[in-house]
């Protein structure tokens, strides 16, 4: 399933192929190794979780020269994974290519994450002291429910948070 949001982004669900931009991307935003790319290999391979993927349809604009000096023509520029069960849906990570954020791509996959998954309850997570995502979410629609406090592992706070999709 493929989604067409704007002439230069599309939205895909991952393969199994996918799985090291994938990483890659992680470790960029999250700049520590959050998803392991053991986890996102064994998620795509069983097919329990879903990776939408947003991929840049102009290629040159997510060509990127790496530390080696080689340059990378990846279109894949963020991503969000979820985990469905019954009538609920679990989102797990949103992330953007730090070299990509702030052009509207997180809010185009919440955009399809919301289309995919509707009719059902969505949770999710987020540290209390990351208010890009927070500001994100709650323009979704999605409110607080609970919070852990000291739950991640810089002794942040952790918002829980719900919407009826």
């Amino acid at each position: 399933m493929q989604f067409q949001w704007y002439s230069t982004l599309n939205i895909k669900r991952a393969t199994i192929e996918d799985s090291p931009r994938i990483h890659q991307i992680a470790l960029a935003a999250f700049l520590r190794d959050q998803v392991s790319k053991r986890l996102i290999d064994e998620q795509l391979a069983a097919g329990r979780v879903t990776y939408l993927l947003a991929e840049s349809a102009m290629s040159a604009s997510a060509k990127r020269v790496l530390n080696d000096g080689t340059v990378e023509n990846n279109p894949i520029v963020g991503f969000l994974s979820y985990r469905a069960i019954l009538d609920e849906v679990d989102l797990s990570f949103l992330a953007v290519d730090p070299a990509f954020q702030g052009l509207g791509i997180a809010r185009e996959l919440m955009q399809a994450f919301c289309e995919q998954n509707y009719g059902q309850t969505a949770y999710l997570e987020v540290a209390e002291n990351n208010l890009p995502a927070r500001r994100l979410y709650e323009k979704f629609g999605f409110e607080i429910y609970a919070r852990r406090d000291g739950y991640y592992h810089d002794g942040q706070t952790a918002i829980l948070m719900e919407k009826n999709l």
